[in-house]
Formats: C-alpha cells, sequence, structure tokens
C-alpha cells in the first residue's frame, strides 16, 4: 500500500524536476529572443512561449509549501493536523491568485492581482527565513538542521524571485536584465542545494 508520505514524496520530486526543467526552458528563450538575428515576430513569439512556460515553476514553487511541509511533520515540524490543512488550502487559492495574475495580465483587476501575490510572496519568504534561521540557532521546533537550513534556503528562493519581479520592472525601460540572469542562476543553485540537502541530510 502507498502512504500519504510516500506520494507526496512523489509530488515532491515532481515539483523539483518541473522547476529546474522549465526554469531552464524560460532562460533559453529569453536569450534567444535578445539575439540580432530574430525577427521581431520571433523575439514576440519566444517572450510569450516563455511567459507561458515560466507559469510551471511560479506553479512548482507554490505546491512546494504544502508538499514541503507535510513531509517535514515526519522531522519535527511543528506544522500538522489542521495547520497544515489550512496550509494546503491557502496553497491553492494562492495558486488560483498566481494564475489570475498571468490570465489578468494589463488589466486593471490583474494588476491588483499582482500587488496581493507579490504581498504574499513577501510574507512566506519572511515567514521561511525567520522560522528557518529560528530553529538554525535554536534547535526547536525543528531539531533537524537540514530541514531547518532547508526552510531557509527555500526562503531564500522566494527572495531571489522577488528581486527578479522588481529588476523586471527596471527591465522595461532598458536595464537589469544581466543582473536578473545572475538572479536566476542563484535560484538554480539554491533549489539545487535545497534538494540536495532533503536527499542526503548530511547533518
Amino acid at each position: 500500500m502507498l502512504s500519504t508520505y510516500t506520494l507526496v514524496a512523489f509530488l515532491h520530486v515532481l515539483l523539483f524536476a518541473y522547476w529546474l526543467g522549465s526554469d531552464l526552458g524560460v532562460f533559453i528563450c529569453s536569450l534567444t529572443a535578445r539575439r540580432a538575428d530574430v525577427s521581431e515576430d520571433a523575439r514576440a513569439r519566444l517572450q510569450q512561449a516563455g511567459t507561458l512556460i515560466d507559469m510551471a515553476p511560479r506553479t512548482c514553487l507554490v505546491l512546494m509549501v504544502p508538499a514541503g511541509l507535510t513531509l517535514a511533520v515526519n522531522f519535527g515540524s511543528p506544522i500538522r493536523g489542521v495547520a497544515l490543512g489550512a496550509v494546503w488550502v491557502a496553497a491553492l487559492a494562492w495558486l488560483w491568485l498566481v494564475w489570475e495574475v498571468h490570465w489578468r495580465h494589463g488589466a486593471p483587476i490583474g494588476r491588483i492581482y499582482w500587488r496581493i501575490d507579490f504581498a504574499v510572496r513577501s510574507a512566506v519568504m519572511a515567514a521561511f527565513v525567520g522560522f528557518g534561521a529560528w530553529c538554525l540557532v535554536t534547535g526547536s521546533p525543528v531539531s533537524s538542521a537540514w530541514l531547518a537550513a532547508k526552510m531557509l534556503i527555500f526562503g531564500l528562493i522566494i527572495l531571489c524571485g522577488i528581486i527578479v519581479r522588481i529588476l523586471l520592472l527596471r527591465s522595461r525601460s532598458g536595464g537589469a536584465s544581466d543582473l536578473i540572469r545572475q538572479v536566476v542562476l542563484v535560484i538554480w543553485v539554491l533549489v539545487a542545494s535545497a534538494a540536495f540537502l532533503g536527499v542526503t541530510k548530511p547533518f
């Protein structure tokens, strides 16, 4: 019989795979669109494709929150029971919001959704960074240092995503594109680091 833990662990692996894989697709689309020999029509199509592909890592990031916290219950996470159920409901609501931002892009309601999503990301980032750092320093309530470090890293990943969003606003006026690529590379390293901690549990 498959346990709930096994199924969620499988989901967790899929989320990691699709996160990194689709992010690479977005990166390649972005690089190709910047080439001088690419026509304006092809550039627009690449940007459109990249925007749609980018919804995969955005979706994976949101679902990582409830999936990761579900797995963390077996390693001392205090978020369990009703609280964990509330996390799943909140995450699905957040996922709906993320897709609404995509579908309503350019509309007045879309801009409102974007601001709400930005606020949610900032709150989730602060919660993971703060909680992970606290557990690393105090050893409580999560005593497994690798899990606390993974939570901290996840918060830093969200922070990098927030930085990318801010830089994207600047890039529309002609700057920050090189810096965006550097931050994206940092995200890849952090995601790989979180996966390594989850698999090896080195400390």
